[in-house]
């Protein structure tokens, strides 16, 4: 395994700085962090001072420059660490070279060169700048950021919730998808972190500029005592010789803080651009070119100041010239744009116009759409509490659902006032209506059984749970507290809408798997196992066959989330089979522990209805091959008949004990399924190949046309109270 450090120096001498610095990162940072240490402990040579107070003003020139083509503050949101890293890089600086100003009465050419080159050599001048600079920082720049930080951590943290319902309502309109709710969202979260961050970032810059004159100070007092007591010197030679490198110091540090303080200012003060490319100067530019009358007036001003008695008339004239140049270029350009597009460019846009392009009135069906009666209406209003709550609920129900069965499922939009009958609702696909349902306005949904609601004495109308099948009931709304007080949770009018939802979803979720949906999972795969991905799609399998695969997954109740495992799968057996019922077979095969796992009852028993070896050799016998695919070809009374003995099979399920689960053999399996689900779509029919090694099944009953009967009732689990989450 190769030495991290000699990567590190390969790819340094290979020139891949892009690399170095962004998977390096952590290791520069941290040495860095540890040399600021060291400088403040071991005394630094002049020469190397002299590059590291080069290094702090480069890095100030590079900050600044990166706040003003920033176009939005939380691009830069490691900033507050930043202010605190470059303050305490400035603090080991000026340790260092206070400490070699006191023992060598050397700093280096670069504190020499700021001491009497900004300085002019002069001790009055030096300070008189020095202290200029410092209060800028201090009185001017920093004290205003930071108030304008602290007010806007203040009203970022308040509109905070205001932001997430809007974000919210816009999503559950279907004007966004859940990826960037996410990112709008997370958007949100890094805005409110770094003001909040910022507000306290900008002590640091603060008390460094109170540092920097105490430091000052002190190396003033202390080279003075070192020169005239230790070394001998005149007082005179040690205070010119002393105050100058004191205050070449200070300059030195200071300058760089202050722009480190002026880019912390521009970084609070930014206001947020709705264009991509934007940045500091386009936006100053495009906002005050915007009003080419102000700059006109301006013009005028400066002309009658260059004739003012008194007062330079060569540059208030120059000024004045250049500025009414620029407001009269911008009212051409803006009349210009009033007059209209001339004769010539309003045929050439009439000859584009009438080219048919098929654009005009294009509109995609509503993928999911709930429509709701005008008495149920009220439940769900938006800015009711029954609202909130669907708005909250649904997000979670696609975050949850994407988890159990691995599709990302599109925003669902929802329809108010619609007349479609009292207390009715109705579930759309693609705008074809396909679930209807009724949510009574004097009732409740509990989650329990009327057999067990009437132990306590309440009357209920038996019904299920819509999302699982689990038994559940109606009660009257008067019986809500008895309920209550039973320990059983009440369900409100909006999560049982929910729960509507949920089951749709899951019966249809392979309605939402399509070529785009496969291709968008894909190269979402793609972006941790890139090579995967390019070696199975498309040269194993093509886009079409992969998709397919998929839809046959979903539509059984097979999460596809394990989407690593299924292209894996696909490359092993995608070079010897083309048929996607084949292949979707040969890779249930390969998700057999998660399959049976899912099946299994909760103390892990699974639980399966067998069918008859007859059966399953005449499906055999019927199964029927062609160039396009393989189809089932049973007589009309041959199909009926193995459909009676389902239906007297698994028919005899006790309610409480949930879907079935029939086991038989690889061969016949998905033509089985077919026939199951025509009166029991939530039955799962699995293989003798799907059996996980960890399970062993116990059979319940035979499947048989001579009517097998059951085996004996394996000892079922009490069902559970399952509360409705959406």
């Amino acid at each position: 395994m190769a030495n991290p450090f000699q990567s590190l120096i390969a790819d340094v001498k290979s020139g891949n700085v892009e690399k170095v610095v962004t998977q390096y990162s952590d290791i520069m940072l941290a040495g860095f962090i540890m040399s600021i240490v060291g400088m403040m402990l071991i005394p630094l040579p002049t020469a190397l001072l002299d590059v590291l107070l080069t290094v702090n003003i480069t890095a100030a020139v590079t900050l600044l420059l990166v706040s003003i083509y920033i176009g939005d503050a939380t691009k830069i949101s490691a900033f507050p660490t930043i202010l605190l890293v470059t303050t305490l890089f400035r603090l080991g600086l000026n340790v260092s070279t206070t400490r070699l100003i006191l023992l060598q009465a050397d700093a280096g050419e670069v504190v020499r060169a700021f001491g009497a080159f900004v300085a002019g050599g002069n001790l009055v001048v030096g300070m008189v700048i020095f202290l200029i600079l410092t209060l800028i920082q201090f009185l001017v720049i920093t004290k205003g950021a930071e108030r304008v930080a602290e007010v806007s951590a203040r009203f970022t943290l308040d509109a905070l919730p205001g932001k997430q319902m809007s974000i919210d309502a816009d999503m559950r309109a279907g004007l966004m998808d859940v990826n960037e709710a996410r990112d709008k969202r997370g958007h949100l979260q890094r805005e409110s972190q770094l003001y909040g961050a910022m507000d306290g970032a900008m002590k640091f810059v603060k008390g460094d500029a109170i540092a920097g004159i105490i430091i000052t100070l002190i190396n003033i007092v202390g080279g003075l005592a070192i020169g005239i007591l230790q070394r001998g010197m005149e007082a005179s030679a040690a205070l010119q010789t002393y105050s100058i490198l004191t205050i070449g110091d200070g300059l030195v540090s200071q300058i760089p803080a202050l722009l480190i303080s002026v880019c912390a200012g521009i970084v609070v003060t930014r206001v947020a651009s709705e264009e991509k490319d934007s940045h500091l100067g386009k936006d100053i530019g495009m906002q005050i070119m915007a009003e080419p009358k102000a700059i006109a007036i301006a013009s005028v001003l400066l002309l009658l100041l260059a004739i003012v008695p008194g007062l330079p008339t060569v540059p208030f004239l120059l000024l004045s010239v250049i500025v009414g140049t620029s407001a009269y270029g911008l009212f051409h350009t803006r009349k210009i744009a009033l007059a209209g597009p001339t004769p010539a460019q309003q045929k050439q846009q009439q000859e584009e116009e009438d080219e048919p392009t098929g654009e005009p009135g294009f509109s995609l069906a509503v993928p999911v759409l709930v429509q709701v009666s005008e008495s149920l209406t009220a439940a769900i209003d938006r800015d009711g509490e029954g609202g909130q709550k669907l708005a909250a609920l649904i997000p979670e129900l696609r975050e949850s659902l994407y988890y159990e069965v691995g599709v990302q499922f599109p925003p669902i939009q929802i329809q108010g006032n619609q007349p479609i009958g009292e207390n009715v609702f109705a579930i759309l696909l693609k705008e074809v209506p396909i679930h209807q349902g009724t949510i009574p306005a004097d009732r409740v949904f509990v989650n329990e059984s009327a057999e067990n609601l009437a132990v306590f004495q309440i009357d209920a109308e038996q019904t299920e749970n819509p999302a699982n099948g689990s038994p559940a009931s109606w009660i009257p709304e008067e019986s809500a507290e008895l309920a209550e007080q039973a320990g059983i949770s009440i369900v409100s009018h909006p999560e049982v809408l929910v729960l509507h939802i949920a089951g749709f979803l899951k019966r249809y979720a392979h309605e939402f798997v399509g070529l785009q949906e496969s291709r968008t999972m894909l190269d979402q795969l793609a972006q941790s196992h890139p090579n995967l991905v390019e070696e199975v799609v498309p040269k194993v399998v093509n886009l079409f066959q992969f998709t397919e695969v998929i839809q046959r997954l979903v539509r059984e109740s097979v999460s596809i989330r394990d989407l690593k495992g299924i292209i894996e799968s696909l490359s092993e057996w995608g070079r010897v089979e083309s048929d996607p019922l084949q292949l979707t077979e040969l890779v249930r095969s390969s998700l057999a522990r998660q399959i049976c796992f899912k099946n299994a009852r909760s103390d892990g028993k699974l639980i399966v209805y067998t069918v008859e070896p007859e059966i399953q050799q005449t499906i055999t016998d019927s199964i029927r091959h062609t160039p396009t695919g393989t189809y089932l070809g049973l007589s009309p009374d041959i199909q009926g008949d193995i459909l009676n003995a389902i239906r007297d099979e698994l028919g005899q399920r006790p309610f409480t004990a949930g879907p079935a689960t029939v086991l038989v053999e690889a061969e016949v399996r998905p033509y089985f399924r077919r026939l199951v689900e025509v009166e029991f779509p939530d039955a799962a029919v699995i293989s003798t190949r799907e059996l996980a090694a960890e399970l062993i099944p116990q059979p319940m009953g035979m499947i048989s046309l001579s009517g097998g009967g059951m085996y004996g009732m394996p000892d079922e689990p009490e069902p559970e109270s399952e509360e409705a989450t959406g």
